[in-house]
């Protein structure tokens, strides 16, 4: 069973007498499956008396599929609605949840909207040249020389407390700069509730960002825990975390991944003000 049973699916009716035999003998679902979600589903939509019957399920699954409401996924209004939504500028995300809210009967999950796209695409279509980080390209590993020796004292990631990680309490913010035509934006996002605090700096030296990053957080409350990445400008990251209390922890060169929330808030940034855009004119 363990082999077989590794994501949801109907079961085959081999696997279901596994399921009786191994269930009737006490063994626990986590001992049964690798998915324990599937044996937990399986046993609570067909053990109609006390105990699990593998034949009574193949009876009860047969007449579930001669009465089930056939949903048709496909419905002429959705290419519509994509095209507007993308054309809008609207997270995939957000058109699923704005399509659950205003018309429910043909709502489609993200997953599927973006298998929708790619279809479209391989027919020829351009969806998914709407797509906000279409033909972005990423830097590889050892294209560029890390600055992480230009960081005295500096604290990896590997040593940030686990509840940072789990995203349980606010507090624990992620810093990075976005940079255009000579103007500089400081970025610090809370990685719980996705607060975004920025500021506009004309040059981006250790000194001026620390400032900077000093003035944002002086609105804030509690600061837990800060995570950089590895730029020089974020060498005076002592000076931030003796004003702020915070610990500050610098994430591993080449992994964006590791700041995923302040990377996506940037993407959201730039949807607003594109590559190009000059930030010279902004105030605040």
């Amino acid at each position: 069973m363990h082999k077989q049973i590794r994501q949801y699916r109907q079961l085959i009716p081999s696997q279901r007498y596994q399921l009786q035999a191994l269930h009737n003998k006490g063994f626990t679902q986590y001992q049964i499956a690798a998915h324990p979600s599937t044996v937990s589903r399986e046993l609570k939509r067909n053990t109609p008396g006390e105990q699990y019957c593998a034949e009574s399920e193949e009876t009860l699954k047969d007449k579930r599929k001669k009465t089930v409401f056939k949903f048709r996924k496909h419905d002429a209004r959705h290419e519509h609605i994509l095209s507007e939504g993308l054309l809008m500028g609207g997270l995939l995300e957000n058109i699923g949840y704005r399509m659950q809210l205003e018309c429910p009967e043909i709502a489609l999950s993200h997953t599927t909207i973006y298998r929708r796209i790619r279809e479209n695409r391989e027919a020829g279509g351009l969806f998914y040249q709407r797509l906000p980080r279409f033909g972005k390209t990423h830097w590889k590993g050892g294209k560029r020389k890390a600055s992480q020796c230009l960081i005295p004292n500096r604290v990896d990631i590997s040593q940030r407390p686990v509840i940072v990680e789990k995203r349980a309490r606010i507090g624990n913010f992620e810093g990075d700069i976005l940079s255009d035509q000579g103007t500089y934006l400081v970025t610090l996002v809370d990685r719980k509730n996705r607060l975004l605090l920025m500021a506009k700096t004309q040059v981006k030296t250790a000194e001026v960002v620390s400032n900077t990053i000093n003035t944002l957080l002086n609105r804030i409350s509690r600061v837990h825990t800060i995570t950089l990445d590895n730029g020089g400008e974020f060498a005076q990251h002592e000076k931030v975390s003796q004003s702020t209390k915070a610990q500050i922890y610098f994430a591993r060169p080449y992994t964006s991944y590791q700041r995923e929330t302040n990377e996506n808030t940037k993407g959201l940034v730039r949807r607003q003000w594109p590559k190009g855009t000059a930030f010279s004119p902004l105030t605040g």
